[in-house]
């Protein structure tokens, strides 16, 4: 059994290691150079984020099997918009994002129990699971600075 809670500022560097550690592995065989540099300058190389991300202004979620990460869903501070979602190679498959995701969806409801909407942009590695947990498409695929995504939607109920 995983456990899973909001990191703490000291965990954030470990998170955003294992957020390029699975972008490289499932991510950026789909991309270009230019893809793979806009990744890390937006996420794991932007020290503004990384900050947000230590104050809690971006809340990242974990799943931990003992002490070590295998799995983050993190979130922009609008607490609207999900911007990370990475588990770990071996522990695919085992129900950790959609654990992650439902832990996420409680948490920010208790913050604004209004919210009517969360989005994301899908990498094409991962449109198969939004879909399945209830995302769905709001445009067909792009491509922005090298990274291709879909962007969707989860209407909450």
């Amino acid at each position: 059994m995983y456990s899973i809670r909001k990191i703490t500022s000291d965990e954030v560097d470990e998170a955003l290691a294992l957020a390029l550690e699975v972008f490289m592995q499932f991510e950026a065989p789909d991309y270009g150079p230019e893809g793979v540099s806009a990744f890390k300058r937006s996420l794991v190389e932007n020290k503004a984020f990384i900050d947000s991300c230590k104050q809690g202004l971006c809340p990242i979620y974990a799943a931990f099997d003992g002490h070590k990460i295998v799995g983050i869903m993190g979130m922009r501070a609008n607490k609207t918009h999900i911007n990370l979602v990475f588990t770990k190679k071996e522990y695919h498959h085992r129900g950790i994002a959609t654990a992650l995701f439902q832990f996420l969806l409680e948490d920010v409801r208790k913050e604004d129990p209004a919210l009517k909407e969360i989005t994301l942009n899908s990498s094409p590695y991962g449109k198969g699971f939004y879909l399945h947990i209830g995302f769905i498409p709001l445009s067909e695929e792009q491509e922005v600075d090298g990274i291709r995504f879909t962007p969707m939607k989860y209407v909450v109920r």
